[in-house]
């Protein structure tokens, strides 16, 4: 299962790798998910690389589909992206395969996606 393999990776993005992109994420290559938490109520921001594509955002998802962030936002059923500067609010999420989501990415990222093996992605409606 991925989610157990990228156990490690996911515990060091977390505590040391997203702290320091949050410093400047929404505005270059990240970008911030603004989320509440499902059971805390906490509000929290997560930073992810995401593209926007007409009404969707796109966001790959390495480490499958039961991350924190991800279950807090499909608990909610809605979320903010910071995306190139400008803040989307954003609804009905939704895990899709990389058939559906790889077209919204540059060549450059389909590339990339494909040989890191992400076959999930979010896509959200924008609102």
């Amino acid at each position: 299962m991925p989610e157990k393999r990228h156990e490690g990776l996911r515990k060091f993005n977390r505590t040391i790798f997203n702290p320091i992109i949050k410093l400047f994420a929404g505005r270059f290559l990240y970008s911030l998910v603004c989320h509440t938490g499902r059971r805390s109520g906490k509000e929290y921001a997560t930073p992810v690389l995401a593209v926007r594509k007409q009404d969707s955002i796109f966001i790959p998802l390495p480490y499958g589909a039961n991350t924190d962030w991800l279950l807090n936002v499909q608990a909610r059923g809605e979320c903010a992206v910071t995306v190139k500067g400008k803040r989307y609010s954003a609804s009905q999420p939704e895990v899709v395969n990389s058939a559906t989501a790889l077209p919204a990415f540059s060549p450059t990222f389909q590339k990339a996606f494909q040989r890191a093996r992400i076959e999930q992605y979010l896509r959200l409606e924008i609102q």
